[in-house]
């Protein structure tokens, strides 16, 4: 397994850890291709449709910035017509 997947699957758990002590249902999408990652649903019903996205920095940044920039993360449009919320986790 590679240091990214680790990365990626650590923050997914992380995700559900917090959104399990809010109170959701949680649970985990099985498609390697679905467009996201958790289904929280609360107590009301309420359904949240999330994409876990850990944040990275760029390695090559210019010598004027201040500090190593974070790459920006935006839905696709698939995650867009369906309201998938990203979440990012560090």
């Amino acid at each position: 397994m590679s240091k990214k997947s680790i990365k990626g699957t650590v923050g997914e758990h992380k995700i559900i850890i917090e959104l399990l002590e809010k109170g959701y249902h949680v649970a985990k999408a099985v498609d390697p291709h679905c467009p996201f990652d958790l289904v929280a649903v609360g107590e009301k019903g309420n359904i949240k449709l999330i994409d876990v996205k850990s944040i990275s920095y760029r390695k090559n940044t210019k010598p004027n910035w201040k500090k190593a920039k974070e790459i920006n993360r935006v839905r696709n449009d698939k995650q867009k017509k369906m309201n998938v919320e990203l979440i990012m986790v560090d």
